[in-house]
């Protein structure tokens, strides 16, 4: 083979692009948040669980310990708040990659580029990366499944069953609340396969499940089982259930706060920057 040929392959490689995105994504981290900025309470919960230079703090019940093995690599080595940071950068930005790999294979390479960039520019995703939250983990999850879900379907990998179990295993970890509201979708869209539904429905079901076994072994051993760590997550989030006044919020978050406790006697202020959000429905559906 020509060695100019071997090049220009390496050049067009699928995954070149979305690398690049990637690269950018970790540059836009360094200089648009601080690496500086301290810990907040969240964080410090997560951090203290596996760091052995602070005392632990308490670990409520919605709380899940995946996000805490990640960065035990790192809080066990070193007490740097920077070192950390960078650490977090350089994981969402490979984690951005490793969300829309499968896609590559699916879709053509600037396509799925300029997907991950959509994603990449957020404010929230820039301002999640170098944080020690599950939010963007479970995003790239959600991302790599369904692609994986794709490639299961047809066929094109016979690795793809394996991913997506893992995908799903790795959003259960992170979120087991939020993995349920992945595996639906998937299980209809299992019922409406042409083919491979057999494969697809064990992949779904052994991630998911084997994402939640530490979340449930930890409800038997501190609250008394799943359904009381649910009832105590109730309690602690003020109430899990339909609160028409959570979107407002939510609207509200994307321009101002990001948080406030307790919100009573707060004026909601949605900005018209904030239409992107309810508009996602409409435009992912105008795609399809």
């Amino acid at each position: 083979m020509n060695p100019r040929d071997r090049y220009g392959r390496h050049l067009t490689h699928p995954g070149l692009p979305l690398i690049l995105v990637a690269a950018l994504y970790a540059a836009a981290q360094v200089v648009a948040v601080t690496t500086r900025i301290e810990l907040g309470w969240d964080e410090t919960v997560y951090v203290s669980q596996v760091s052995p230079h602070v005392p632990t703090a308490f670990f409520s019940a919605p709380r899940a310990r995946g996000i805490t093995l990640l960065v035990a690599p790192v809080v066990g080595l070193t007490s740097s708040l920077t070192g950390l940071r960078l650490y977090m950068t350089a994981l969402s930005s490979a984690g951005l990659v490793l969300a829309y790999w499968p896609w590559t294979r699916l879709l053509r390479p600037v396509t799925v580029a300029l997907a991950a960039l959509l994603l990449a520019v957020l404010w929230v995703s820039q301002f999640y990366g170098n944080e020690v939250m599950p939010n963007v983990y479970v995003a790239y999850g959600a991302v790599a499944a369904v692609g994986w879900f794709a490639h299961t379907i047809r066929g094109t990998n016979r690795l793809a069953p394996v991913w997506l179990a893992l995908s799903l295993a790795f959003v259960a970890l992170m979120r087991p609340g939020d993995a349920v509201w992945l595996v639906l979708p998937l299980l209809g869209a299992i019922a409406f396969a042409p083919r491979r539904r057999r494969i697809a429905l064990a992949a779904v079901v052994a991630g998911s499940v084997a994402g939640s076994v530490p979340w449930v072994i930890e409800a038997y051993t501190r609250f008394g089982g799943p359904l009381q760590r649910l009832r105590a997550s109730s309690r602690t989030e003020g109430g899990l259930g339909w609160h028409p006044e959570g979107v407002r919020m939510e609207l509200h978050a994307l321009n101002d706060r990001l948080l406030c406790r307790p919100c009573t006697g707060t004026t909601w202020h949605v900005a018209p920057s904030a239409a992107w959000w309810p508009l996602m429905p409409v435009l992912a559906a105008a795609g399809l």
